[in-house]
Order: structure tokens, then C-alpha cells, then sequence
């Protein structure tokens, strides 16, 4: 009979033991998968930040092309004009003779400054909208690229410090396991 006891006892240890090791790989499980949720979080985080500021990016291309067709358009309306008052005054030149020619000249000097202050009038404020809407643009820019700078700080340190709770919390529960187990151990040996 006594080899039997000692046969009976040895499943009993092995049984505990495989019963601690599953539980330990329980605690380890629930908590690992909870910190992969909160890795896949930060990493949603960052994604997002990323799309922000490529976002960004082709908002501030698209200004800086708008501002240089305007700039461009300006200046081709401004050379346009200019062709055509030369081409004009050698017309009535050629036609009218050099008083006519004068007379055009005097009427065309005017009719320049009346223009300007027309093309003035009608530029001005497209350009100041422009150069508002650039202003804004990489004040929001700056902004928001300090806002992504905190939030990756404060999330590298909350990261650590769930590391280093999620460290303790294992121990502490694989410790409660162990010592529920070597209760019961002690306990089942105790009526054996």
C-alpha cells in the first residue's frame, strides 16, 4: 500500500504545478492582450497624427500654388495690357501722326493709373486672403505639430508607466496564485 500512496501523490504535485503554470499563463494572457490594446491604441494615435500632418502638408502645397498662379496671373494680365497699349500706340502712331500720337499717350498715361488702381482695387484683397489664409495655415501647422509632440511625450511616459504597473500587477496575482495554490497544497496534505 505504500507504493501506492507515493504513486497517488506524485499526480497530485504534478497536477498543482500544471495548475499553477496555467494560471500564471491566464494572468499573463488577460494581461498582455489588455496591453496590446492599449500598443494598438497608440499606434492608432500615431497613424492618425501622421494623416494630420500629411494632410497639412498638401493643404499648405495647394495655398503655396494658389498665391503663385495668382502672382503669375497678375503678371501676365499686367504684360497683356502693356502689349496692347504699345501695339495701340504705334497703330495710331503709324495712322494719326505725332499729334494724335501725343494726345493717345497723354489719355493712355491716365487710363494706366486708372487701371492700376482698378487692378489694385481687385488684386489687393484676393492677396490679402491669400496671405491670411497662409498666415493661418502654418500657425496651425506649428500649432498642432507642438500639440503631436506633447501627446507623443505624454504617451511614451504613460506607456512606461503601464509597463511597469502592468509588471506589478502580474506579480502581485501570479504571488496571490501561488500562495492560494501552496495554501491548498498544504491544506490537501493536511487530510491526506
Amino acid at each position: 500500500m505504500a507504493i501506492n500512496k507515493k504513486n497517488e501523490k506524485e499526480p497530485v504535485i504534478v497536477q498543482a504545478q500544471s495548475q499553477e503554470n496555467t494560471a500564471s499563463s491566464v494572468i499573463d494572457a488577460v494581461w498582455d492582450g489588455w496591453m496590446n490594446g492599449v500598443k494598438m491604441m497608440c499606434a492608432y494615435q500615431r497613424e492618425m497624427e501622421n494623416l494630420t500632418l500629411q494632410t497639412l502638408e498638401r493643404q499648405k502645397e495647394i495655398w503655396t500654388k494658389t498665391t503663385e498662379n495668382m502672382d503669375k496671373m497678375e503678371e501676365e494680365m499686367k504684360k497683356f495690357l502693356e502689349d496692347i497699349k504699345v501695339n495701340y500706340q504705334n497703330n495710331v502712331k503709324n495712322i494719326g501722326g505725332e499729334q494724335i500720337s501725343k494726345t493717345f499717350e497723354e489719355w493712355t498715361q491716365r487710363l494706366d493709373e486708372i487701371a492700376g488702381r482698378i487692378q489694385q482695387l481687385t488684386w489687393t484683397p484676393g492677396k490679402a486672403n491669400l496671405n491670411v489664409v497662409n498666415k493661418s495655415q502654418e500657425q496651425l501647422e506649428a500649432s498642432l505639430k507642438n500639440v503631436i509632440a506633447q501627446q507623443q511625450r505624454t504617451r511614451e511616459e504613460v506607456q512606461s508607466l503601464m509597463d511597469d504597473f502592468l509588471q506589478q500587477v502580474k506579480a502581485t496575482q501570479k504571488g496571490v496564485v501561488d500562495s492560494f495554490e501552496a495554501n491548498k497544497n498544504n491544506t490537501i496534505s493536511l487530510f491526506k
